[in-house]
């Protein structure tokens, strides 16, 4: 394995782009250091994730569904800096190999309240207790050779978040500041979180009762794999607010003893979670399926380095995805037969201002 520092950070993604090289740049919650990797990226076979056990170096993209193949980023290159401190776009390019233009299905306001509504009513009805709805929208990006100082600048403004970006042609470009943590494992240990329930920072209304339901969704959820895949000494602590960007959630951690390879089964066990799909699982999967008209990709999927010691991933949330001369944003919100539509709207606009931020601001500087 290859760790050298002769080129500052700065220098390797913006080498790795002109080339076309893939790699991955991240920054772990609560630090400051980037760390930086670049190798081969294969395709996994769809819930094939032997690379979590075989204790390689490495980056795992997995998406929300069957329909998008895991990735795996075999690092062949890796070192780790202190914060960046350049922080402005590169001069635009016309050889960076990203997708083309694919199809984006924008929902408008009033169409997502109707879909909120036909949801809702099949809640209330006792088909499903929690379906995750969640909609695309674009804005203009004209120069993804900028996705590095993006990178830099959600790491100063989200330190809560798991900050990465992930380049991975053929495949995509991908950036994201994501607050849920899916499972790590060190040491014999695995820990996981609920996260679900979600105001604006600093609201003077107290927690409502579909929050809290949502919330316990989760939780209920975690509790029941963690004992599935007979991990001991299981504990939880109370649920507590957490911040996230301009948006607030109930959190409640989890703690549980257990080996590598029953690691790697929870993750099976708990992908796709309440927090992004819903329960029953297969019910809203369904739900889901009949009422968005967009295929999610890697968003809601998961994704994280893993190592010889250590596992790491995230959710993929508050992230978007570049394509040639846009970005693709992604933000949804959880349903419970409490839901009312228009708030629901409101959320997804709430958590959509991540990325909207980010990508302003580089506009602030190219001008």
């Amino acid at each position: 394995m290859l760790e050298s520092k002769k080129r500052s950070i700065t220098g390797l993604r913006e080498s790795f782009l002109e080339t076309g090289r893939a790699f991955v740049t991240y920054r772990f919650p609560g630090t400051t250091e980037q760390m930086i990797m670049s190798g081969h990226v294969n395709l996994l076979p769809e819930n094939n994730f032997s690379h979590l056990i075989s204790g390689r170096l490495g980056f795992l993209m997995a998406g929300f569904n069957s329909s998008t193949p895991p990735l795996w980023l075999e690092a062949d290159y890796f070192s780790r800096y202190p914060a960046s401190e350049k922080l402005q776009p590169a001069p635009i390019s016309e050889t960076l190999p990203l997708l083309p233009l694919i199809d984006v299905y924008e929902v408008s306001e009033t169409d997502y309240i109707q879909q909120v509504e036909k949801v809702t009513t099949e809640l209330k009805s006792g088909k499903a207790g929690k379906v995750v709805l969640s909609r695309m929208m674009t804005t203009p990006f004209e120069n993804p050779y900028s996705a590095p100082a993006l990178f830099d600048w959600l790491c100063h403004t989200h330190q809560e978040a798991f900050v990465y970006l992930a380049f991975l042609p053929p495949h995509g470009l991908w950036i994201g500041a994501t607050p849920e943590k899916l499972l790590t494992y060190k040491e014999q240990t695995v820990s996981t979180m609920a996260l679900a329930g979600t105001r604006k920072v600093q609201s003077s209304n107290e927690w409502t009762r579909k929050e809290y339901s949502e919330h316990a969704f989760v939780s209920s959820y975690i509790q029941e794999k963690l004992e599935k895949t007979h991990c001991i000494n299981i504990e939880h602590s109370a649920p507590y607010t957490v911040r996230a960007g301009k948006a607030e959630h109930l959190r409640t951690d989890f703690t549980a003893k257990c080996s590598r390879h029953q690691a790697a089964e929870l993750i099976k066990e708990l992908h796709p979670t309440p927090a992004v799909c819903g329960m029953p699982v297969n019910e809203a999967l369904r739900i889901i399926g009949q009422t968005e008209s967009h295929e999610r990709s890697y968003y809601t999927g998961f994704l994280g380095p893993v190592g010889n010691e250590t596992i790491n991933l995230f959710v993929n949330l508050r992230c978007m995805q570049l394509i040639k001369e846009k970005a693709i944003i992604y933000a949804g919100g959880g349903l419970t037969a409490d839901s009312n539509p228009q708030a629901e709207w409101d959320e997804t606009v709430l958590k959509s201002g991540t990325m909207m931020a980010a990508i302003e601001k580089m506009r602030n500087l190219a001008n």
